[in-house]
């Protein structure tokens, strides 16, 4: 079993998570880990979407560069899930501390009082965001979910 597995359940065991974020956290380390063993089994771009999602909740975030460099990166967007469900474990004198040291660099988000409906919209928001740069050396970046 691996560290993370093991720490996960013993959180629950102490009773610092329920049995749902316990599932979510577990199906979350899964996901990513079967995309480790996927990303180094086949080369993703040629599996991946060809850019944002028109429609549904996106699953991952795809960070592509090419040029002098290439990077492929497939990110399961449950991740995004479990480590806001994390932020439940953070004392809140300690939350209060981060969100007030985040709105003073310009992120005004209120941790305190984030509800999964609020990341499912946030998840879904995903669906229509698109970055692409180009660099002077010549590589193109672009970032997108779906």
């Amino acid at each position: 079993m691996s560290e993370d597995r093991t720490r996960i359940l013993g959180m629950l065991a102490e009773g610092k998570i329920t049995a749902e974020e316990a599932e979510l956290l577990l199906d979350s380390l899964g996901t990513a880990a079967s995309e480790t063993v996927t990303a180094t089994e086949a080369t993703p771009s040629a599996e991946w979407p060809s850019g944002p999602s028109a429609t549904g909740t996106p699953k991952f975030m795809y960070i592509k560069v090419t040029g002098k460099d290439t990077v492929d990166v497939k990110v399961p967007l449950g991740l995004l899930r479990a480590g806001l469900k994390l932020t439940s474990l953070i004392p809140p004198q300690a939350m209060d501390q981060i969100s007030e040291s985040m709105g003073e660099h310009g992120m005004s988000i209120d941790f305190n009082n984030l509800k999964p409906e609020d990341i499912e919209e946030l998840i879904g928001s995903l669906r229509e965001m698109e970055i692409n740069v180009r660099s002077a050396d010549g590589d193109h970046i672009r970032v997108f979910c779906a």
